[in-house]
This record gives C-alpha cells, sequence and structure tokens, in this order.
C-alpha cells in the first residue's frame, strides 16, 4: 500500500463537503465552506495531515484529503463540474483509500444521480467498495439507535437508495457552525465527529486502483445529461419539422399547378366533345377519362395538406 492515504470528496453543492473536509483536517479555514447553490470549491483543494495511532507517537497514519467541486454548481454545467473532478486524478493514480460521498438529509433525485456519475463516469462499477456514506447534519450522531432507524428509513424510500446503501458503507456525523454563543460547544461537536471519522477510515484497508483514468476525459466528453439530451432532440425534431413544411409548401405548390393544368386540359376536352361525331367520340372519352382520375386524385390529395 502506499505512505499516504488518498480520500477523496463527493457531494452536491450545500451539503457540506468542504466542512468535513476542514473538520478532517483540523483547518478551521482551508477549505471554504458554503450552504447555497454556488459552491466555494472553485478548484480542486488538496491539504495532507498525519494522525498518531499511538499513545506515543510512533507510528501515524498520513492522509491527503482532496475536496472536489461540488456537483450541482448553478455556475458550472454538469460536464464542466466532472472536468475539474477529472483534475482530481493526478493525485490518486497510485491508489485510492476511500471516497466520502457528503449528504445532509434525504437522498434526493440529485443525488442518487451523482452517486451513478461515479459508476459510470468518473470511475467504475467497483467504487462502490471504496464509498462510505457520510450523513451530515444529524445532531444525534452519538445515538446509534437513531443512526440504525435513519438507516431503515433511508433503505425504505425507494429502491435505487436501497441499492446504494446495500454496495457501501454508511456513517453519521454533525459539524455545526463556530459561529455565535455555541460556536465553543460546537467545536467539541465537530471533534467528536472527527474521531468517528478517524476511527472508520483506520478500517478502510484496501486500495482502490480504478483501471479507467486515463480514459476519464473521453468519456466526459462523451457524457450528455438528461436535460441536454431532450433539449438536442427539440432541435432535432425541430428541424425536422420546418423541412417537413418546407417539403409540404413545395408539394403544395406543384399540385395546384398540376390542377391548373388538367383543368385546362378539361377545357379543351368539353369543347372538342361538343364539336366532335363519330369515331372520334370515342377517342375522346378514352382521353378523358384517366385525366379525370388525375384531377380527382390531386385534389384530394391537396385537401388533405391544406
Amino acid at each position: 500500500m502506499t505512505d499516504i492515504r488518498n480520500i477523496i470528496l463527493f457531494g452536491r453543492t450545500g451539503n457540506g463537503k468542504s466542512t468535513l473536509a476542514n473538520v478532517l483536517t483540523k483547518s478551521p479555514n482551508f477549505f471554504t465552506e458554503s450552504a447555497g447553490s454556488v459552491s466555494e470549491t472553485r478548484e480542486i483543494q488538496i491539504k495532507e495531515f498525519e494522525e498518531e495511532i499511538n499513545s506515543n507517537g510512533e507510528e501515524a497514519i498520513k492522509y491527503r484529503v482532496i475536496d472536489t467541486v461540488g456537483i450541482g454548481d448553478t455556475r458550472l454545467t454538469e460536464q464542466g463540474v466532472l472536468y475539474k473532478i477529472a483534475e482530481a486524478c493526478h493525485y490518486i493514480k497510485d491508489g485510492l483509500n476511500q471516497i466520502l460521498f457528503i449528504t445532509n438529509g434525504r437522498f434526493t433525485k440529485e443525488e442518487i444521480d451523482t452517486f451513478g456519475l461515479l459508476k459510470s463516469v468518473v470511475f467504475d462499477a467497483d467504487v462502490s467498495k471504496y464509498t462510505t456514506i457520510v450523513r451530515t447534519n444529524f445532531p444525534e450522531f452519538e445515538d446509534e439507535l437513531k443512526c440504525q432507524q435513519d438507516q431503515q428509513q433511508l433503505r425504505a424510500e425507494n429502491p435505487a437508495i436501497f441499492k446504494i446503501l446495500s454496495a457501501t458503507r454508511i456513517i453519521y456525523v454533525d459539524n455545526p457552525p463556530l459561529k455565535g454563543r455555541t460556536a465553543s460547544i460546537n467545536q467539541e461537536i465537530r471533534k467528536d465527529s472527527r474521531k468517528r471519522l478517524l476511527v472508520h477510515l483506520a478500517t478502510c484497508q484496501g486500495t482502490y486502483r480504478p483501471q479507467n483514468l486515463d480514459a476519464m476525459n473521453d468519456r466526459i466528453g462523451n457524457y450528455m445529461t438528461e436535460t441536454e439530451k431532450i433539449q438536442q432532440e427539440l432541435k432535432n425534431l425541430k428541424k425536422l419539422a420546418e423541412q417537413q413544411q418546407k417539403l409540404s409548401q413545395e408539394e403544395k405548390m406543384k399540385l395546384i399547378e398540376q390542377i391548373r393544368s388538367l383543368e385546362e386540359q378539361g377545357e379543351q376536352l368539353k369543347h372538342q366533345i361538343a364539336n366532335t361525331t363519330g369515331g372520334f367520340f370515342s377517342e375522346i372519352l378514352g382521353m378523358l377519362f384517366p385525366v379525370a382520375q388525375m384531377l380527382d386524385k390531386a385534389i384530394g390529395k391537396n385537401c388533405q395538406i391544406s
């Protein structure tokens, strides 16, 4: 295993991803925290730290925490966010210890889709084995019964969430803001959350080495969101409709010309019939019948188009 354990954070904007990075690295202001729909993490942010694992300090684990751009940032396209995330892969080519997928409550459709992106676009299907769901903003995180009850509720919401939670592990924390009169109390709560995270990470011994990192940019380039697909389909349909309308107009004009020509031929035949006797009469009728059929067909087709 490598000398440093790479931990990469994923999550939608406003879910407490950067806050958790600050708590984990004991750096209150290194990772810019955001609570809105605009991510404060505009670029990949990385910080390393060591954590002693025995009282005499002779053994320590070195971690590298990689904070990614929040998926769902209102200023960036989904592809733009994915390209920024791809930049982080430069730091994990030797292996990834754990992915922390941050959520702050009930799983939304967007979060389910985001998790799907990790499997289909960013990494591969094995990513679930090295992923921990971190449920933030959970004041009862030290109450194991409350945590279990919440897991049961999450699993019961829909099959997609059940599938995610069945393939990953989940841990509960609470990282309240360090503001106001409760700042000192909240600091202690953050310390307890950090302890839980470190205990959990110490048990994550495996190293994930995705085989398809080199092709990530190509996958992202080919990736198209459902919204983009719909917009493209609408654009194609509009173009097709314009072409059909153009063809219809041309066909209509052609039919009008044919009808006028047939009407003129019909008038000429009427005069010929009126002035014709003998054997020529049968010959003229033989000419008139197919012309009348053409006229009837053309008029009927024109009426359908109009």
